[in-house]
């Protein structure tokens, strides 16, 4: 099954409207007609099966035939990460946390993170595809913090808060289950001590992932999946 994203302003009561690349893709790539049938989502938990009404050089229109809604499945993760200096793998950490359920996403700038430029239309444009390619029916929302205490001042919810650390290893205090967990994983240059200190203060707890040390996007795969799926 192919899936295509629609946010909710293309849609209006039965009919959606594809624009851009999903319908170039549809149109071009697929060569679906009129009267094929199209899944689309609309990132927020909706999967809709719909039949193709008409298609033009900038769009694709669709008609509802069947509508059905997905839980999000708990617990709910914000993931924080280290933005890095490579931007291709800043996208396969941000393509690799959506494969496998992050909820929220903060890329946030560490005190030894490298000089960056974070173009956050691409990262979206990333979120997306791995969404669509993993069939999954909710889009993370994606924010970029200035500094690690601003990401995490911006999270409502928090709930546990535990920081990706292979010096030392608190994972006994992670054997009861939470809804909420907020990871954290630092950029390429690691922690400061001020980043350390406020971790400290607001009582993070130390997960290591392993006696290596393990690369931004690689922890931030890793913890992700454990966390997502309950194996801490």
């Amino acid at each position: 099954m192919n899936l295509f994203y629609a946010p909710l302003t293309s849609i209006s009561g039965n009919t959606i409207t594809l624009k851009g690349q999903e319908s170039k893709h549809a149109s071009k790539a697929l060569r679906l007609k009129t009267g094929d049938e199209i899944f689309i989502t609309d990132g927020s938990g909706h999967l809709y099966r719909c039949e193709v009404e008409s298609i033009s050089k900038s769009d694709l229109t669709a008609t509802v035939l069947e509508k059905k809604f997905e839980e999000r499945k708990s617990p709910w993760i914000n993931l924080m990460v280290g933005v890095l200096r490579k931007k291709d793998r800043l996208e396969f950490a941000i393509e690799k946390a959506v494969e496998l359920g992050a909820d929220k996403l903060i890329l946030y700038k560490g005190d030894h993170s490298e000089k960056h430029n974070v173009r956050e239309d691409r990262l979206l444009n990333t979120a997306i595809s791995a969404m669509k390619q993993s069939l999954r029916v909710y889009l993370p929302e994606i924010e970029y913090s200035k500094s690690l205490n601003e990401g995490l001042k911006s999270i409502e919810d928090i709930g546990r808060l535990v920081v990706a650390d292979e010096t030392k290893n608190h994972g006994d205090d992670l054997k009861s289950k939470q809804d909420t967990y907020t990871l954290i994983v630092g950029p390429e240059g690691g922690f400061s001590e001020n980043e350390r200190r406020l971790l400290s203060e607001k009582q993070a707890i130390a997960y290591s992932l392993g006696e290596k040390r393990l690369r931004t996007e690689t922890a931030a795969m890793i913890i992700t999946e454990r966390f997502k799926s309950g194996l801490t």
